[in-house]
This record gives structure tokens, sequence and C-alpha cells, in this order.
């Protein structure tokens, strides 16, 4: 089939439409088909390993979605060009949308690192995190809203100025921002 071939006026029939839309649509469902069957798969491992693959899944449709987003951009661009005869144009638009869509990739893949870092310092603090909630709901219930913010105002403080003290004047990278979200809710949990 010859895309750029003009049809009574219409650069595609509905035929060329459907022939291009249907594989879309497959290629979409597939592309989310992957982390479901993911999830399905690892179900066997138990409920913390499809709580992982699933949250990962989520963040992955995001991405998917993104890059699906800028690429139709940029075959929309591309399709322009192709419509007003400027196959030459057409072909810079393709190089610029390809050139685009790594090069984002790869700084989504250098932030990933950083992602792992800090998740798991974080993680750490989710015990403590837990067990101030839980004491702060005890205070309220008590009439006593006064404490846990207190706690949270001092939490908040060790955090903002951990952050100061180990980004900005001992550099450290996004460790210097997670090693302060710990210490403040292992405060908290205790002060609780």
């Amino acid at each position: 089939m010859n895309y750029l071939k003009e049809r009574d006026g219409d650069l595609f029939s509905n035929a060329d439409l459907k022939q291009l839309i249907v594989p879309l649509l497959i290629e979409q469902l597939l592309a989310i088909a992957v982390g479901m069957a993911d999830s399905i798969m690892v179900s066997s491992v138990g409920e913390a390993a499809v709580s992982s693959v699933s949250l990962i899944d989520t963040i992955f449709i995001l991405l998917i979605n993104m890059f699906t987003a800028i690429a139709t951009g940029g075959a929309v661009v591309c399709g322009q060009y192709i419509g007003k005869k400027r196959p030459h144009k057409a072909c810079e638009a393709a190089d610029q949308l390809l050139l685009v869509t790594t090069a984002l990739s790869v700084v989504i893949m250098a932030v990933e690192r950083n992602c792992n870092i800090y998740l798991m310092i974080v993680a750490a603090s989710i015990p403590f995190l837990a067990v101030y909630n839980g004491c702060a709901a005890i205070f309220r219930a008590q009439g006593d809203s006064k404490t846990p913010m207190k706690i949270s105002i001092v939490m908040n403080l060790i955090n903002i100025s951990g952050n100061a003290l180990l980004v900005y004047a001992l550099k450290f990278g996004v460790d210097g921002v997670a090693i302060p979200t710990l210490l403040s809710r292992m405060y908290a949990a205790v002060a609780a």
C-alpha cells in the first residue's frame, strides 16, 4: 500500500486509516498487557511481589503513554510534511523525534538510579512513620492535637536542616535528602 499516493484529494482512504489504526490499538493493548501478564505470573510468589510489580508497572504505563504522546506529536509534524510533499523535511522531523525520545529515555534511565537509592533509604523509615501516625491518632482521640503537631514541627525541622547539612555542606547526593527523612521519622516515632 502506498501511503503517499493521493486518492481523490485525500491522502488516506478509510481503508488506509483502518489499516493504520487497528495495529496501533493492538500495539497499545499489548504494551499494557505485558505489565498485567507480569502481575498475574508473579501472583504465585506472594502479595508483596504483586504489589511491587503493579507499582512499577504503573510508572511504566505513564512512561509508555508519555513516549506515545511525544511520538504522536512528532508523527503529526512528519505527516504534515508528507502531505505538503516535502519528504526531506519529514525525514528531518523524524530524526528530531528519535533524537528527543532517545535523549529523554537516557535521562529517565539515569534518574532511575537515584530513585533506587532514595527508595532504599526512605523505605526503612516506613515503620517509624506508621508508629508516629498511630500515636498521633491516639493523641487526637484523647483530644490532644497539639502534641502530634509539635512532634511534626520538630520532625520537619530535622528533615529540612538535615537536608541542608548533607546536601549543601557535605555535598551528598540523593542520599543527602533520604537520610534526614529516615532520621526525622525515627525521631517522630520515638517522641510519639
